[in-house]
C-alpha cells in the first residue's frame, strides 16, 4: 500500500468503497433498529407483521466487516499521504507522529465529503490537510503574537517584567528553602 495512494484512481475507488461500506452498514443498522421498533409495537399489541425484515444477522455482520476493512485499508492510506505531506513540509514547530495522526483524521473526516465528479482525491486530502496546518500554524502565531503584546503591556504599565517577576518568585522559594 506504501505507493497506492499516489495513483490517483486507486485512491478514489478506495475511498469510495469506504463510502459505499458506510451507507450499508448504517442502512442495515437503520432497518434492524426499525424492525426491532416494529416488532415491539406489534408484540405489545399482539399483532403480526405483514412484511418481515428480509435482513439477517450475517447481513448485518458482513456489512460491519467491509466497514472496518475499507476503513483499514484507508486509514493506511490516509497514513501514508499524511506521513509524506509532513515529510515534505518540514514542520518545525510540530511534533510529527502528533500531525501525522491529524493529517489522518482529516483525511477521514474529508474522505465522506469526496466527490469524485468534482476532483481528484490526491490533490483534494493534500490541499486539505495542508490547508489544517497552515489553520494551525497561523493560530498559534496568532497566539504568540497576543501573548508577547500582553507581555510587553504589563511591562509598560505595571513597570514589571512578568518573565523576571517568575524568576524572581522562583528565586525566593529557593532561598527559603535553603
Amino acid at each position: 500500500m506504501s505507493t497506492e495512494y499516489l495513483n490517483n484512481k486507486a485512491f478514489e475507488n478506495i475511498i469510495i468503497k469506504f463510502q459505499q461500506a458506510k451507507r450499508n452498514k448504517q442502512k442495515y443498522k437503520l432497518l434492524k433498529k426499525d424492525f426491532d421498533i416494529q416488532k415491539s409495537k406489534h408484540n405489545s399489541q399482539h399483532l403480526t407483521i405483514k412484511k418481515p425484515l428480509q435482513l439477517t444477522d450475517q447481513e448485518i455482520f458482513a456489512a460491519d466487516i467491509a466497514y472496518t476493512e475499507a476503513q483499514s485499508v484507508l486509514a493506511e492510506a490516509f497514513y501514508t499521504l499524511s506521513q509524506n505531506i509532513v515529510r515534505y513540509a518540514k514542520f518545525s514547530n510540530i511534533d510529527e507522529d502528533d500531525a501525522i495522526q491529524e493529517g489522518v483524521l482529516i483525511c477521514f473526516e474529508r474522505a465522506e465529503k469526496f466527490d469524485p465528479e468534482k476532483g481528484k482525491a490526491f490533490n483534494y486530502l493534500t490541499t486539505c490537510i495542508l490547508n489544517h496546518f497552515r489553520q494551525l500554524w497561523r493560530t498559534a502565531k496568532n497566539y504568540n503574537e497576543l501573548k508577547k503584546k500582553y507581555n510587553e503591556i504589563f511591562q509598560i504599565k505595571l513597570g514589571i517584567n512578568v518573565n523576571n517577576r517568575r524568576l524572581n518568585k522562583k528565586n525566593n522559594k529557593i532561598n527559603r528553602d535553603r
